[in-house]
């Protein structure tokens, strides 16, 4: 795998040290008794993914933690699906009234409200179950302002017809990360809409002239805007990420993926997904000024994982 070379003038690099062999053997092991269990033991499965991940991730000589445990995902898996099965039995039920269709009319506005919950969610419950050298990573957002935030930024998207989606995605990035911390260090995110819709733009007009050639290029820019406009603070001092992810590197790495993925008929995934990690983590610089030997704990930890199942159930990721 290709890495940065060190350099002299950037200290803090992230290390990812997963390897395929290994994450395959877990895959393996948890798609049998996920099929054998007929799909209820997929909330343990994803928490021992995510930590193999977390723990082969490390910064300064220490390895994140994923604190998050199946019994809890099931939990919020249960909720999740009830509230979805519950709203298709009410449209169901809907469909026999004489004004049926202004009730389905708001299921579906309900269903909208749905994804601010699972982002909302799924990031603060991803966020609070992680540690690093035993603190814990907090969130302390609030639903109503985050919720006022999407419907408002999701308007602006449909009445531009999309055109504004850049900017969505960029402000709902700003309240997600200007809400995170870790001890006494906060982040931010001090991206622009314009820079994004941009590097969106390129890769719509080019990926398909150049028979999606262009779509690791595209992947870079986006992870890069993401990195280096993400910034740390404790109050007194800001610092920003840097992420070094060349053209090349992005390209070799995702073209022999897309090759690998292809000629095995996807069971090369699990090697796949660990070289798409290292390249990405390794190219991440953090930066080195704060005193993270000292950092205050925090006795919040949020175990509700409801909003993350939801996630999983309306097939949505977070990207950033």
């Amino acid at each position: 795998m290709e890495r940065v070379e060190n350099n002299p003038n950037l200290k803090g690099q992230l290390e990812f040290f997963g390897e395929g062999s290994k994450y395959f053997g877990i895959v393996a092991l948890n798609l049998i008794l996920t099929l054998l269990t007929l799909g209820l033991y997929y909330p343990w499965a994803k928490a021992a993914f995510r930590r193999y991940i977390w723990n082969e991730t490390e910064f300064n000589d220490s390895r994140f933690v994923f604190h998050g445990t199946g019994r809890e995902m099931f939990k919020g898996f249960l909720i999740a699906y009830g509230i979805i099965i519950g709203f298709y039995i009410s449209i169901f039920m809907m469909a026999f009234y004489t004004y049926g269709f202004i009730l389905i009319g708001i299921f579906y506005i309900l269903l909208i409200l749905l994804i601010p919950f699972a982002i909302y969610g799924a990031w603060k419950y991803r966020v609070s179950r992680t540690s690093w050298r035993g603190i814990f990573f907090y969130f302390d957002g609030n639903f109503s302002e985050f919720l006022k935030l999407f419907l408002k930024e999701l308007l602006l998207t449909i009445i531009t017809l999309g055109i504004y989606g850049a900017w969505m995605r960029v402000n709902l990035q700003k309240y997600l990360f200007s809400h995170t911390h870790i001890g006494n260090l906060s982040f931010n995110f001090h991206g622009k809409g314009w820079d994004l819709f941009v590097i969106n733009l390129l890769g719509i007009l080019l990926i398909y002239p150049t028979i999606f050639m262009y779509l690791p290029i595209w992947v870079k820019d986006r992870f890069n805007f993401s990195i280096n406009h993400t910034s740390i603070s404790d109050g007194n001092q800001k610092a920003l990420l840097t992420s070094l992810l060349s053209n090349g590197t992005a390209w070799k790495v995702l073209m022999v993926n897309g090759l690998l993925l292809i000629f095995t008929a996807g069971l090369a995934y699990p090697w796949t997904l660990m070289r798409t990690l290292d390249m990405l983590f390794n190219n991440v610089y953090i930066p080195d000024e704060f005193d993270y030997d000292n950092l205050d704990q925090t006795d919040t930890h949020f175990k509700d994982a409801t909003g993350d199942e939801m996630l999983d159930i309306l097939d949505m990721g977070i990207d950033f």
